[in-house]
């Protein structure tokens, strides 16, 4: 249906009378036709009163009859979820008619103005009908991006539900709606790159029956090794003989002829040469990430843009591969959260974009009067967040925060509730913690962790736009969550829903997540993609089939980031996680270089004890018996007094206490539940030698980075978690630090039980050549001397 400039549909009416309002400076014979017409005025506005309340039962009745066939549609297309859709079935109804209410309130609205604006227009003159014409060519754009802005405000996701904890005041609310005025789906997104967009590639396609079977075997990958020059050693799991035969295509109604088949994954190759834009980024991101001036980073070649580490690790995350990188530190820590920033705001904008344009044609085939019952868009999942962040501290979401903001908001881009989140998640420092950290050195590690706000219970929802980052936006209208451990555990015990849609998860900092409490890591993993227990407002005809017939773990990325190897994690990334896509895992041999034990500077005899052990479940009970009864029993002895226990875990530290206890032993204890006051008299008696022995936890030297003084002898209970935690303890027993009665005598002794559950943990110390070495070798004990001159 064509449209005129004066008399065609309400709609053009509705634009000129924009253009009208916008322009009408210097209109004095305008303003002065009102003052005459006045009386005229109001006949005509409540006659076209009266023409709404005729017009509102007939717009009402048009959603009803589009509702019951896309309801009926999906209820044949999802029979494996039909208990999910009887879930939903009450409030089925009302909700798949959401965007259509809101379009049908807006035409009304719209038709208002218009008679309103015909009535006024039928007094005015010939000269005001050209200048109108030339006031809606003038405005055109900016009425479209009106337009657009419904479009975001009521179809983005169809969701409208603010989560309790998180949700905003409505000022806020107002603030988003007047600054998002930019928001227009990019017009090339359904076209751009579709054959080879791994977006397009990863999600828009279902899954065969074939691979679902290999991805729910026992055994469902397959390892190969590849090596690249930043990352070095990499181990890929593919999926397992997969069937690469594709079944019959069936004709669909997205606009494709026929509907195609994810492809499991391949061998990864390393893209070089090639543009940032042509690994399907958004051009406003490669523009952000350039910070040269007059650079043009639609341009620059990954390479440019990108180190060598961000540049691999790009290639693999860019294709939604899992990874595990256990080689993260404070140098390195920056160039990873922009990898995994970059690559969760292009997922997200994607989305977005996807979402929008579809919104664009069904609101275009009802401006035709087109029928739009044949017309299926499914890209939406069964909520509306895709991405988590899994961050240990707030520090570390200030960061996260401000990646996110500096890749994606342009020099006029503007982030809303700012000052809030940098009131409750900035630094603060009471006088106190100045002082002792003028008193006290700490390592660039420690300093680096704990700079800023410390606090380990917090969470955050993010939500995206072209030119705006909403902070506090509701768990349910919210693109990225940032949360910790503990913040999201203390959600889950009241919805849980807000998981079942996670797209991309990422892990940040796993080892300090570690040394917070695993079991909150655990338990998130357990409540992902749950079955929802509300709909949320969601759309059950744009949600994809995938997410429907509960395949969503097939196809979530997984990115684990680590600062050492832990075999927790590592259990984690290959048993909670069956990406169709592959997974990548980083192993790269420590080289005697690069070993801990070379870091000792005090000379120093060290005996690494060897226990055997079957399996790892028995490992704790036959490193407490062994320890007990050949390694305790040496320091009853009044000369190895002033000795200190090293112990990694608490459970451990409990058992071995009590059985001190038990045996009346001489001894202190040092945990990270010792108050202030008693730690310091502990390590007072201590240095006096009124303690003899003093068990020390790993929680307690990773949080404090305390200074002990007056250690003679020094005891692993079992190798720590972080390498550098063991020279910086060994050289704690040089002559500074010792009690005046021991130094010079050059009778120190440190003492290291290890099994072969142990065996990256070694490797990290003494190498992995001589680690390897050391678990097969006949002797149990090995004797290294550091230090000296």
């Amino acid at each position: 249906m064509g449209r005129g400039r004066r008399g065609g549909s309400k709609r053009g009416n509705f634009k000129n009378h924009g253009s009208r309002n916008s322009s009408s400076r210097g209109r004095g014979n305008l303003k002065n036709k009102r003052k005459f017409n006045k009386n005229e005025d109001r006949k005509k506005d409540a006659e076209s009163d009266n023409k709404r309340q005729k017009l509102q039962p007939e717009k009402e009745s048009e959603p009803l009859v589009e509702e019951s066939s896309s309801s009926s549609e999906s209820e044949e297309e999802v029979k494996p979820y039909t208990q999910l859709l009887s879930m939903f079935k009450s409030s089925n109804r009302a909700q798949q008619v959401l965007t259509s209410d809101e379009d049908e309130s807006e035409d009304i609205d719209s038709e208002d103005k218009s008679e309103e604006a015909d009535s006024r227009s039928e007094g005015d003159n010939s000269s005001e009908f050209g200048d109108e014409e030339m006031d809606e060519e003038v405005n055109e754009e900016v009425d479209t991006e009106d337009e657009n802005d419904e479009e975001e405000e009521r179809g983005l996701h169809g969701v409208q539900e603010a989560d309790d904890v998180e949700e905003d005041d409505e000022e806020l609310d107002n603030e988003e709606h007047e600054d998002e005025t930019e928001d227009e789906p990019s017009g090339d997104e359904e076209e751009m790159g579709s054959s080879t967009d791994p977006y397009h590639l990863h999600y828009e396609r279902e899954m065969s029956e074939s691979l679902l079977e290999i991805l729910t075997s026992p055994k469902p990958y397959e390892t190969q090794e590849l090596n690249w020059k930043a990352l070095g050693r990499m181990v890929i799991h593919l999926p397992a003989k997969a069937d690469k035969k594709t079944e019959k295509p069936k004709p669909v109604l997205l606009g494709e002829s026929t509907e195609k088949y994810v492809i499991p994954g391949t061998m990864p190759i390393l893209k070089t040469g090639v543009p940032l834009v042509d690994y399907g980024v958004k051009s406003q991101l490669c523009a952000n990430l350039d910070k040269r001036p007059l650079s043009d980073g639609s341009t620059q070649t990954a390479e440019e843009l990108l180190s060598p580490l961000q540049h691999e690790l790009f290639n693999l995350a860019n294709e939604y591969r899992d990874i595990y990188y256990p080689e993260m530190n404070h140098l390195n820590i920056d160039e990873i959260r922009t990898v995994y920033c970059l690559h969760s705001l292009n997922h997200v904008m994607k989305s977005r974009d996807k979402v929008l344009l579809h919104n664009a044609k069904l609101k275009k085939y009802k401006e035709n009067g087109q029928s739009t019952d044949d017309v299926e868009f499914r890209d939406q999942g069964l909520v509306r967040p895709r991405v988590l962040i899994i961050a240990p501290l707030r520090n570390s979401a200030v960061k996260i925060v401000e990646k996110l903001a500096s890749l994606l908001l342009p020099a006029k881009g503007q982030i809303i509730n700012k000052d809030r989140f940098y009131k409750e998640f900035g630094e603060e420092k009471d006088e106190e913690d100045k002082k002792e950290n003028k008193k006290s050195y700490k390592p660039e590690d420690y300093e680096a962790v704990f700079t800023g706000n410390t606090d380990d219970s917090f969470r955050i929802g993010i939500s995206v736009a072209k030119r705006t980052l909403k902070l506090y936006a509701g768990f349910y209208k919210a693109d990225i969550l940032i949360a910790s451990p503990l913040g999201a555990r203390t959600l889950l015990a009241d919805d849980f829903d807000f998981l079942c849609s996670v797209e991309v998860l990422v892990i940040d900092q796993t080892d300090i997540l570690y040394m917070q409490n695993w079991d909150h890591v655990l338990h998130i993993f357990q409540h992902l993609h749950l079955q929802p227990r509300e709909q949320h407002d969601t759309d059950l005809s744009r949600v994809r089939l995938w997410a429907l017939n509960g395949y969503s773990p097939h196809y979530r990325q997984n990115l684990v980031f680590s600062s050492v190897a832990l075999p927790e994690a590592a259990a984690l990334f290959s048993r909670r996680g069956t990406n169709f896509a592959g997974k990548v895992r980083v192993e790269n041999v420590v080289l005697p270089s690069a070993t801990t034990v070379c870091r000792v500077l005090v000379q120093l005899p060290q005996a690494f004890h060897r226990f055997p052990t079957p399996t790892a479940a028995q490992s704790a009970d036959d490193r407490f018996h062994f320890f007990t009864k050949k390694i305790l029993p040496q320091y009853r002895e009044q000369l190895m007094s002033n000795t200190l226990i090293y112990i990694p875990s608490y459970y451990d530290y409990v058992r071995l206490r009590n059985h001190l206890h038990k045996e009346e032993y001489n001894f202190g204890q040092a945990c990270e539940y010792t108050p202030d006051g008693k730690l310091a008299q502990v390590r007072n008696r201590f240095f006096l030698g009124k303690k003899r022995l003093l068990l020390y936890t790993e929680r307690l030297h990773f949080y404090r980075r305390l200074t002990m003084k007056g250690i003679h002898h020094i005891v692993f209970y079992q190798l720590p978690t972080f390498p550098n935690f063991y020279p910086e303890l060994c050289n704690l027993l040089q002559d500074a630090f010792q009690n005046p009665k021991y130094r010079g005598d050059g009778s120190q002794t440190c003492t290291v039980l290890y099994s072969t559950y142990d065996a990256q943990r070694l490797a990290a110390i003494v190498g992995s050549q001589r680690a390897a070495e050391m678990l097969t070798s006949d002797r149990p004990v090995h004797l290294f001397v550091s230090g000296g001159s």
